[in-house]
């Protein structure tokens, strides 16, 4: 009985591992030609990182595999609870920059450059209520874009997973082109609420951001300070 049960446990744990392993989140976001880091200057895990000021955003829904087949459904009710049923994703792009700096964000041409804190009770008339209740406090401040509705009637979403980009599924993308000035990060989630008002957020594993690299004149300025440097250490390596 003892064997039994070890041996149930451990078929229930390899089913629980191996769903979440071909999960695919709902929402996602991927910068064009951008890399993928597991540890970023130890500042991030498991993002999409850009460092060009101007970049391609894409913020992707996606509902299920291509190959998904829906000939044996039977009933009506199946056919809801098929992932191809028809939905779609009221979608939220939520745009975090540090606290303390100022800058501007702009996204299709449109000038983002008020940002508040996460623990603002919501931002009346940019965002429903229900986003802000959803994200977690941390230090940074953020705002929103309104994406529009991302919906499930083509097979167009990629999946941009650790690395990797699989060919599409049922879903969409909706692309961006971004420019940010003045801040030293940028990162982008997605947030959005389903037809049947399930809410649905970009997973840490899934997101992206952008890093500032310093600019030509700072790194000549550095690169003079250690020439200056120079004859005091050797200096003192002659002592």
């Amino acid at each position: 009985m003892k064997k039994m049960t070890i041996l149930t446990l451990a078929i229930l744990m390899t089913a629980l591992l191996s769903g979440s392993a071909v999960a695919v989140p709902r929402l996602q976001t991927y910068i064009v030609d951008s890399e993928f880091y597991h540890y970023f200057q130890h500042v991030e895990e498991d993002v999409w990182v850009t460092t060009a000021r101007n970049f391609d955003l894409k913020v992707v829904g996606y509902w299920a595999p291509a190959s998904i087949d829906d000939s044996k459904l039977t009933s009506t009710f199946d056919a809801l609870k098929s992932p191809m049923a028809y939905d779609y994703l009221d979608t939220y792009l939520v745009v975090s920059v540090p606290t303390g700096q100022s800058g501007t964000v702009w996204i299709n041409g449109v000038e983002i450059n008020s940002f508040y804190n996460y623990g603002d009770a919501g931002l009346a008339g940019s965002a429903p209520s229900w986003h802000t209740n959803t994200l977690l406090p941390s230090l940074k401040n953020f705002n929103y874009y309104h994406v529009g509705a991302i919906d499930n009637a083509d097979v167009n979403a990629w999946h941009y997973d650790h690395g990797m980009i699989y060919e599409p599924g049922w879903g969409d993308e909706a692309v961006f082109d971004v420019v940010v000035s003045g801040f030293d990060w940028t990162h982008f989630d997605a947030i959005g609420m389903d037809s049947f008002g399930r809410i649905h957020k970009a997973p840490n594993s899934h997101d992206a951001s952008y890093f500032a690299t310093p600019e030509p004149g700072t790194l000549t300025l550095l690169g003079l300070g250690l020439l200056g440097i120079a004859p005091l250490l050797r200096k003192k390596k002659n002592i």
